[in-house]
């Protein structure tokens, strides 16, 4: 399995408080270092992450999901937009996006399961709406969906320098 890069993360309170504590040393006070903090330090740093990835892609993001629900697995599919900044949103507990060998990832954990989720580039917002189509309703493989669209690590290896 190839290296992940991550994007961006909320899955790393342990790493965060640890680098509290080096940073503030004696003036470190546990109790102002709790979890709000570190969800609202998360979410500066997620905007951060947006203003970095503010990238136009030639053509329309696609997201082709594993859902994990409480009643199993099931696929789905989305449109993103055109901009690599607009996949960086999640309302799941646990958030990490990430770049594989050749593709852009989530894994989202919530309260049912684990949703996984592949981004991909469509060439443009008819086919991407027809993905979308296949994907939801006429059993579309990822696979397939790989085979006609382009990646979008290109996009986030450009900026980080990868």
């Amino acid at each position: 399995m190839a290296k992940q890069r991550i994007i961006w993360t909320n899955d790393n309170f342990d790493e965060w408080l640890e680098e509290m504590k080096r940073e503030y040393g004696s003036e470190f006070d546990e109790d102002e270092f709790d979890y709000e903090r570190y969800c609202e330090d998360c979410s500066l740093f997620l905007d951060d992450e947006r203003t970095n990835l503010n990238v136009d892609v030639d053509g329309y993001i696609v997201a082709f999901a594993v859902l994990g629900l409480w009643d199993g697995s099931h696929n789905g599919a989305k449109l993103v937009g055109s901009n690599v900044k607009d996949i960086l949103y999640s309302d799941t507990d646990y958030t990490t996006w990430y770049c594989d060998r050749y593709n852009v990832r989530c894994k989202a954990v919530h309260h049912d399961g684990t949703n996984h989720i592949l981004y991909r580039v469509a060439k443009n917002k008819e086919q991407a709406e027809r993905l979308v189509n296949e994907i939801a309703y006429h059993g579309m493989t990822s696979e397939q969906f790989m085979r006609v669209t382009k990646s979008l690590r290109p996009y986030i290896a450009k900026e980080f320098g990868w």
